[in-house]
């Protein structure tokens, strides 16, 4: 049964018995006073937990070790995170007051899916591999599908009885993350962009991006975290192919750094322009993940250069699987893998993306604190009341 098809279940016995929904799903319940109603996530290998364990190959899929640390870590079972533990949408998640990420969208049960029509909980639509553009990933679920997803999710909310005003008010106070474009400069190394000229595939990137958040915005969203991309050039696979395990690459960098500079200046104009009541923060995941390389000591890291998991030269050449070298103190590391980060590094840029001074330095044009915290204009300012779901989700 499909994630929509699912959705449409839980529907009818919502209506027919809205108590019912107060049976949910225990592992993602609130663990504390909540800040908002749901979290609802999108992106990539980043915040993914598990769609992509649904999905055939050559979709990548997060296998042991892969969650080792987790509480049900275990070999031979998927955990769907594509690092040793919780990844930044379980940490955002944790912070707002839920145990976790919300499930992922295509491990939904027709029981797990009434705390998503009532609003509660939410749901991470995110897909290991995914970019901005369609043509990025091989077999994931592309950023436009993802939101498809979601406006699937909505039209099946505002047919319970919930109705149209009170899931626009429940959305409107809702956080909305979003962590994707690392995978959409993979373009450069097969030859789908020109390196000599990068500037206009980046403005693509940037001008697509926008139109999957109006989007989003016109289905509700109105308290939204971007986290920026991440130094790609410091990743141990980009370093493992340069000579003598040399420092980053710059030139990879330089390519995130001219995508987040532009996201933040189109961002900001975008919102003044056509997002009335759109409250955002973006997250420099890049600057955080560069500081924790540059100085890992303050952070409690002793190992910035090889992965944890992995073989040949910076234990970043092969990829992670049950037959690697898998380091013992995971806290230590800075890489999980030799594209992505472990739990420890997680758990500490999150920090940074709401605690005080850090937060002042890492997130604008607000800290992810204020962005979940401060109160939120009528939800129903900018909303398309004029076109239903359906009709959203065939502009996209």
């Amino acid at each position: 049964m499909t994630g929509a098809a699912l959705l449409a279940a839980a529907a009818v016995a919502l209506i027919v018995c809205s108590s019912a929904s107060a049976a949910g799903n225990g592992k993602n319940r609130r663990r504390r006073a909540v800040v908002l109603p749901a979290v609802y996530v999108f992106g990539d290998s980043l915040v993914d937990v598990g769609n992509n364990d649904f999905l055939p190959p050559p979709a990548p899929q997060a296998g042991f070790p892969c969650g080792v640390d987790l509480p049900r870590g275990s070999p031979g079972r998927r955990t769907g995170r594509f690092t040793n533990g919780y990844n930044l949408a379980d940490f955002i998640a944790q912070r707002v007051g839920f145990n976790m990420s919300p499930p992922a969208y295509l491990s939904l049960t027709p029981q797990v899916s009434l705390d998503l029509l009532s609003g509660r909980v939410g749901a991470n639509y995110a897909s290991g591999g995914s970019g901005i553009l369609d043509a990025t990933g091989n077999g994931t679920i592309t950023l436009r599908e993802q939101i498809k997803f979601f406006a699937n999710t909505k039209a099946s909310m505002t047919k319970t009885e919930l109705g149209h005003n009170k899931v626009n008010r429940l959305l409107s106070r809702s956080l909305f993350i979003i962590s994707t474009a690392g995978n959409d400069f993979s373009a450069f190394s097969y030859g789908r962009a020109n390196m000599s000229d990068p500037s206009s595939y980046i403005a693509n990137m940037i001008s697509t991006y926008l139109k999957h958040i109006k989007v989003l915005y016109n289905l509700g969203a109105r308290r939204l975290g971007l986290l920026d991309a991440v130094p790609i050039g410091c990743l141990p696979g980009s370093r493992a192919s340069l000579i003598n395990d040399g420092p980053c690459n710059d030139a990879s960098n330089s390519l995130a750094r001219q995508f987040n500079s532009l996201l933040r200046l189109e961002m900001a104009s975008a919102t003044a322009a056509a997002m009335p009541g759109m409250e955002y923060s973006i997250a420099s995941v890049y600057n955080i993940i560069s500081d924790m390389i540059s100085n890992p000591q303050l952070d409690g890291f002793e190992e910035v250069s090889n992965t944890c998991c992995g073989g040949g030269r910076l234990n970043a050449e092969v990829s992670c699987s049950a037959t690697s070298n898998l380091c013992t103190d995971r806290s230590r590391y800075v890489f999980w893998d030799n594209v992505h980060e472990t739990q420890a590094a997680y758990q500490r840029a999150v920090a940074a993306m709401f605690e005080g001074t850090a937060a002042a330095m890492y997130t604008e044009p607000i800290s992810f604190q204020q962005l979940v915290t401060q109160k939120q204009v009528a939800p129903g300012a900018g909303i398309d009341l004029e076109h239903s779901s359906a009709d959203l989700v065939a502009e996209i």
